[in-house]
C-alpha cells in the first residue's frame, strides 16, 4: 500500500549509494545501479579502487530480491586481463553485454 502511495504521489527518494566496502571475495555479487556483476575470482586492489570510483559497491543485504541486470559472468575475468589504459574500451563492451535477471 505505502508503495502505491509513493507511487502516486511521486514521493520516492533515491537510495544513497551503499558505503564502499571491503574486497569482495569470490563467489558474491556486486552492485553499480541496477547492474549485478558476479565476482569469480580475486579481485587486485588496483581493479577494485578502479570499480568503486566508476560505482560498484558490495550488495549491502545478503538476499537482493531487486531486478536489474546481470553481466556476464566472465565479466570481472575480462576487466583483470585488460590492459588499464583500455579498461574504460573494454567496460563499455562489457556493459553492452548485460542481459535482464529472471
Amino acid at each position: 500500500m505505502k508503495d502505491l502511495i509513493r507511487t502516486i504521489f511521486s514521493i520516492r527518494q533515491d537510495r544513497r549509494p551503499a558505503p564502499v566496502g571491503h574486497l569482495p571475495v569470490a563467489g558474491t555479487v556486486i552492485l553499480r545501479g541496477a547492474l549485478k556483476m558476479l565476482v569469480t575470482q580475486p579481485v587486485p586492489s588496483e581493479l577494485w579502487d578502479w570499480l568503486v570510483l566508476s560505482g560498484w559497491r558490495n550488495m549491502p543485504v545478503k538476499t537482493d530480491r531487486r531486478k536489474g541486470m546481470r553481466l556476464p559472468d566472465e565479466a570481472l575475468k575480462t576487466l583483470i586481463d585488460a590492459d588499464p589504459q583500455e579498461r574504460n574500451q573494454v567496460y563499455m563492451r562489457i556493459l553492452e553485454q548485460a542481459q535482464p535477471e529472471e
